[in-house]
């Protein structure tokens, strides 16, 4: 697959895919390769292993080799983020100087930028590197970190328009590599925030140009027909494009990316129509509210006022008769305890008696007629307690308002 060039082209497009069912949901499998990329002690690092092989195939100038490496490392690093962040350390010598040495993803980035590097070969490092930068905010943190990453993204995206198929399935590859570059910020870069990108697209490219850019790749026939067939049949060179696994990558997030960006222009937009007639609706239902209020707190000081000038009545009232009560007991036993002396003595006329008798007969009804009155006076009163509880109600409403104003 790697180092046959002299093989048929069936046969490699053969192993790749036998590769590619090896590593499915094969954690382990992935494991041990990705640690066959990772620094190696000297006696290891002089082997031959399986890592070294694919990273010397991306590097390849043959398209076939550069092409089936890149879909291969594509497929070690889906949907595991603890691998995308693994090979985050993988440092390749470019040359003899220990200066030279630079990682695979800053490797990657200058593939795309080489003039000299094939459209598969173009094709394969954006499939790879979307593969790598999706669900991993680390990896998007170090490809922002990258000197004109993003300078070449956009200028791929603001390219000419061309009639060429394969440059224009290039910009969508971009501008999809953009967009996930957006969704999934961890705004640790400061030159390269969410915020900062999305006014970058605005102004460089337009948020529409841009859609557009990005829908392009679910319009074209290579997604199609690679969507529909998860087996990976090539008959030639020229069928090297899209990869089954990566089209469904673009399906899960590309609508994400979309909505991210319709979202926040339409909240900018509202926030600045909106803006100023929300302000000033909530002012006139502010002193809306504040009248009512003043009229109501008014109006349950009346009330108070009404009631504790009835409350004031009642009670003084219950005072005076019960001090009448209590006189006319005191004079009633004063008359008991006259009549009783009568009675002891013997000295005193039949006339005498009769008054007396007639005296503490009259204090009796007196006493009984006002006992009745303090108790029907006594049951209105109580009668009067609802009233109280709601002068209590009324104060702690009152209270409460007065707190709001």
């Amino acid at each position: 697959m790697v180092a046959g060039e002299k093989q048929s082209f069936p046969l490699r497009i053969s192993i790749l895919y036998c590769l590619q069912c090896y590593l499915y949901k094969n954690d382990l499998g992935k494991s041990l390769i990705v640690q066959t990329l990772l620094p190696q002690t000297e006696n290891v690092a002089n082997q031959y292993t399986l890592g070294h092989l694919l990273i010397i195939g991306y590097l390849s100038k043959d398209n076939v080799a550069s092409w089936c490496s890149g879909i291969a490392l594509a497929h070690l690093i889906a949907d595991n983020q603890q691998f995308k962040e693994a090979i985050l350390k993988v440092v390749l010598a470019v040359d003899q100087a220990q200066a030279g040495a630079k990682t695979l993803m800053e490797i990657s980035t200058d593939l795309l930028a080489n003039s000299s590097s094939s459209f598969h070969t173009r094709v394969a490092v954006l499939i790879f590197l979307c593969t790598w930068l999706s669900n991993c905010s680390l990896a998007v943190q170090t490809f922002l970190s990258i000197q004109n990453s993003i300078s070449y993204l956009i200028s791929q995206i603001c390219g000419q328009l061309v009639a060429d198929d394969r440059e224009i399935l290039i910009q969508s590859l971009c501008s999809f590599a953009l967009g996930l570059c957006l969704v999934f910020n961890n705004n640790q870069t400061p030159s390269y925030t969410t915020e900062s990108l999305e006014r970058l697209i605005n102004k460089r490219i337009g948020i529409d140009l841009f859609q557009e850019k990005l829908e392009t790749l679910s319009k074209s026939e290579y997604y199609s027909k690679t969507l529909q067939k998860p087996q990976l049949k090539l008959s030639k060179t020229n069928d090297m494009i899209l990869d089954y696994e990566f089209a469904r990558l673009y399906k899960a997030l590309e609508g994400s990316i979309t909505r991210m960006l319709t979202s926040r222009q339409m909240n900018s937009t509202e926030n600045s129509l909106i803006g100023p007639l929300s302000t000033n609706l909530y002012e006139q239902q502010t002193s809306t509210m504040m009248t009512h209020y003043h009229d109501l707190i008014r109006k349950q000081d009346q009330q108070i006022n009404t009631y504790k000038q009835q409350e004031k009545q009642f009670i003084d009232e219950s005072q005076i008769y019960k001090k009448k009560m209590l006189d006319l007991e005191q004079k009633l036993q004063e008359v008991k305890d006259q009549y009783s002396l009568l009675k002891i003595s013997t000295k005193q006329g039949p006339d005498t008696h009769n008054e007396l008798a007639t005296i503490c007969e009259q204090q009796r009804r007196e006493l009984e007629y006002l006992r009745s009155f303090v108790t029907q006076h006594q049951q209105h009163y109580n009668s009067t307690q609802p009233i109280e509880n709601g002068i209590e109600h009324l104060n702690f409403n009152n209270t409460e308002n007065h707190n709001m104003q």
